[in-house]
């Protein structure tokens, strides 16, 4: 019965694990238990989301941008207007060399929300006549809203902090369009007031903005009966949009079977490993790992253990989607590699 399956969606799980290495990977003995005795584990090339959309009927392929920015911003009442192309527009400092382009973390910016508005007033002013229209949910969540589709393919902000992001630039049938528009948002904020303000008071300038998740509203299934865990503005868009009932996650995830839906599944995505990659500290992530391994995967597996919990699918893509079940807990046998290469 899929009223007793989790699909618990934890992007950036893997890269993080990674990111701390062998001594810390050793100190998630629920996670190793989930690893050796899971049915599958296997590759998936589609965002997180996606692969979470597509449970509620939406149609893409690994090539097509994730409408995160639509529905973000439908949750917090920035795109309500749903023939509108939307983008995540992250204001970001870029840092250029003769051999790479880097981008800075966000708990750099330190951004005020009178900065975040001043510096969109004036991109709104500059590319009025392209049909660019920035909305400023907050100090760092910007949105830009376009009257037609972008064509172009882009990167999440996460997976580029931090890195040379040449090879991360938006790529499509119209990327050097996008290319040329991105340079001269560069050359308009590189003299705007308030980065010379924040040069002042030795703060790092806003250069330029990430732009990603791009696309209007999706069409999602109506008469949804899966039950959504999440805090996330993503997750209260997807709500919104598919009509399913959303949750606030658990403090104590053995009690998530308390709440089984009807006939659905249960449908949770936890954003901590992501916010950790995002933060650029090594000490927050290790912090991540051990709140995970104590207050998630130990539960689950002792939901599993005990076959209250039939089957649990944990996906970090694009990465690998592993597949236990409460049968494959009891096959002691078996033994995998402990984070997928």
């Amino acid at each position: 019965m899929k009223n007793d399956t989790i699909n618990l969606y934890l992007p950036g799980l893997w890269a993080l694990l990674r990111h701390a290495g062998s001594e810390m990977q050793a100190d998630m003995p629920s996670l190793q238990l989930l690893l050796n005795r899971c049915d599958s584990l296997t590759d998936n090339t589609l965002e997180s989301e996606a692969h979470l959309l597509g449970r509620l009927g939406w149609q893409t392929d690994d090539e097509t941008d994730v409408p995160v920015a639509a529905l973000e911003g439908l949750a917090q009442g920035a795109s309500d207007q749903r023939d509108s192309f939307w983008f995540r527009a992250d204001p970001v400092n870029l840092q250029e060399d003769q051999n790479y382009l880097m981008m800075s973390y966000p708990s750099e910016m330190n951004l005020d929300l009178e900065e975040a508005e001043s510096l969109a007033y004036s991109v709104n002013q500059h590319f009025a006549e392209d049909g660019w229209s920035i909305v400023v949910a907050d100090a760092r969540r910007w949105y830009l809203k376009l009257d037609k589709p972008a064509d172009i393919q882009t990167t999440a902000a996460w997976r580029a902090v931090g890195k040379d992001v040449f090879n991360l630039m938006p790529v499509g049938n119209n990327s050097r369009q996008w290319h040329s528009w991105l340079m001269e948002l560069q050359m308009l904020f590189y003299s705007h007031p308030v980065n010379e303000a924040r040069g002042a008071q030795g703060l790092t300038a806003v250069s330029g903005l990430w732009l990603w998740g791009g696309g209007e509203l999706p069409l999602l299934s109506q008469g949804c009966q899966h039950l959504l865990w999440g805090d996330s503005c993503f997750m209260q868009g997807v709500s919104r949009q598919s009509g399913c009932e959303i949750k606030a996650l658990p403090e104590d995830m053995s009690t998530v079977l308390n709440e089984i839906p009807l006939k659905g599944e249960q449908l949770m995505m936890l954003e901590q490993a992501r916010t950790a990659l995002l933060s650029g500290s090594l000490d927050q992530g290790v912090s991540v790992l051990k709140q995970l391994e104590k207050q998630v995967f130990k539960p689950l597996v002792n939901l599993l253990k005990s076959g209250k919990l039939k089957r649990l699918t944990v996906i970090d893509t694009p990465g690998f989607v592993l597949d236990a079940s409460a049968s494959g807990m009891k096959k002691w046998w078996r033994r995998r590699k402990f984070i997928p290469a």
